[in-house]
């Protein structure tokens, strides 16, 4: 009998040189505040690296650099799209295509326009990388050279630009994260519990570009709930089968391999990556030593993900069952929403007649 998996956890490590990943010059003041040596007394035009702080046993503050999970999560899916900009939600044909990637369905999306909202929460979670080495940085200064304009030849400017920025050799950090499986299965064409992801009408839209990169797809729109749910409310939408999640899983896999953050004289890439497939939320944790799979190259992805039967949350409810049970609810939600209009009517028509009595 297959192990039904209902989560997968990944650690990772990277290595690089230089600071890949900057903060804003606020953290100056977090740096003065906590007098850490060698950033006391900088000001301005510097840029620093992002940082987490640390108080030690005897009270001196220290730091570690980090690697934000947004910037991971951009050079992971980076190559999806040039931005998730909102004025792809004009064009039908160009929207769809952007819902339907591996970016949208994986990272999910949030559109609020006035038609409609669109919104999806990403089923894949990456923390922010920590520093996992002795390095220490330093501020060091650089300089550019820029054409002159006429203003700066009439007051006699020099073309170099002088900043400064900190700076680290070799650096080594590590990150970990998971996989939702529960919440990849599942995408939502209906209001009811406030996660509207599709619009149902382009649904054939939607079917045309997911089948450029799901070969395999055949699902369709219906109407579904959670096994065991204390709320049995059926949701209109449509899951994806065991097939189409294996790809979609393949797929941020091999991107988690191949994650590669570059920026002028500085870089960061994975040089390891750990799996667990979870079947017992219980026991399979990020703390437990067993369980984790080294990952090398896209061939272990393959083997590993080949034969695996992932749990199906979400169970199909008969149309006619549920749309008999939801034309219910809407029908007592309009029946509450007029007791309540009659009655802030009849609070407004009271206060009214009081303001009258009072004004004879």
């Amino acid at each position: 009998m297959k192990r039904k998996i209902s989560n997968i956890l990944f650690k990772m490590e990277l290595e690089g040189k230089g600071v890949v990943n900057y903060d804003s010059k606020e953290q100056q003041r977090i740096l003065n505040a906590f007098g850490i040596k060698g950033f006391g007394g900088v000001h301005s035009n510097v840029s620093f690296a992002k940082k987490n702080f640390y108080e030690k046993d005897d009270g001196v503050m220290t730091y570690k650099l980090k690697i934000s999970s947004d910037c991971l999560k951009n050079a992971i899916f980076g190559k999806d799209v040039v931005a998730q900009s909102p004025n792809i939600v004009h064009h039908k044909n160009v929207f769809y295509s952007f819902l339907s990637s591996p970016y949208g369905i994986m990272k999910g999306y949030l559109f609020a326009e006035k038609e409609e909202t669109l919104k999806r929460k990403s089923a894949f979670t990456i923390f922010d990388a920590e520093q996992i080495c002795d390095a220490k940085s330093q501020i060091e200064t650089f300089s550019r050279s820029g054409k002159k304009t006429e203003k700066d030849i009439e007051i006699n400017k020099s073309d170099n630009t002088f900043f400064k920025k900190e700076t680290i050799g070799d650096v080594r950090y590590q990150t970990m994260g998971n996989i939702d499986l529960m919440n990849l299965q599942f995408v939502s064409a209906d209001l009811v519990f406030d996660r509207y992801a599709l619009n149902p009408d382009y649904f054939s839209l939607y079917k045309k570009y997911i089948l450029r990169r799901l070969p395999n797809f055949n699902s369709e729109l219906g109407y579904y709930q959670i096994k065991n749910s204390y709320i049995e409310i059926p949701e209109y939408g449509f899951v994806f089968s065991n097939n189409d999640l294996v790809e979609l899983v393949k797929i941020t896999m091999k991107r988690l391999l191949k994650l590669y953050i570059r920026r002028s004289a500085a870089f960061a890439s994975v040089s390891s990556l750990k799996v667990k497939l979870v079947d017992d939320v219980l026991t399979d944790t990020f703390k437990s030593e067993e369980g984790w799979v080294d990952i090398f190259n896209e061939r272990n992805v393959d083997d590993l993900l080949d034969d695996v039967e992932f749990e199906m949350f979400y169970e199909l409810i008969d149309e006619n069952d549920a749309e008999q049970q939801r034309n219910e609810i809407n029908e007592e939600v309009k029946r509450l929403k007029n007791i309540a209009k009659d009655e802030a009517k009849n609070k407004k028509s009271k206060a009214s007649k009081k303001s009258e009595d009072d004004e004879q």
